[in-house]
């Protein structure tokens, strides 16, 4: 429960960090066609734009449910192995939003096709997806962290208890 209501709440965040420092150039085409994008499109055979919808007036592409679903599982994921290896948790989850970024976004990404490779990206599109999964996990684990002590009333897994 914890790591789906941390899951949730941080794929907003995540969401906001990238209005101010948006993730991709406009050119190549690397702002239409994203990493969620082309991994509904290649990966899951869906077709993105099929599916926009209108909300308040703006269309809507819905492929961000993309950025739910990775919030949800990398947000339950860190949840249960803060409580199996603690040292997760350093830097209140900074050093593990630095360790995804390196491995999706370094590893992953460009192994699937879904980004060039590292040297062919530009400085923007770092420093926007680092700052953006520093702010990400750092909710998830303020949120883990808090609803985990009011839940069970006990501290975090490494701290001691003395009785």
């Amino acid at each position: 429960m914890v790591g789906f209501m941390a899951g949730i709440i941080s794929a907003f965040v995540k969401w906001g960090a990238e209005v101010p420092l948006p993730p991709r150039t406009f050119s190549g085409g690397r702002d239409e066609f994203n990493p969620p994008y082309l991994f509904l499109r290649d990966y899951l055979g869906i077709d993105p734009t099929q599916t926009v919808y209108t909300f308040s007036e703006h269309i809507i592409n819905p492929v961000m449910v993309t950025h739910i679903i990775f919030s949800l599982v990398f947000a339950i994921g860190y949840c249960v192995v803060a409580e199996i290896f603690p040292k997760v948790t350093l830097w209140q989850g900074i050093l593990a939003g630095v360790v995804v970024t390196v491995v999706v976004h370094g590893i992953f990404c460009p192994a699937l096709n879904l980004t060039p490779p590292l040297t062919q990206l530009p400085a923007d599109e770092y420093v926007s997806e680092i700052l953006g999964h520093i702010f990400w996990f750092w909710v998830i684990e303020l949120m883990r962290r808090d609803l985990r002590n009011r839940i069970t009333h006990e501290p975090d897994a490494e701290v001691r208890l003395v009785r």
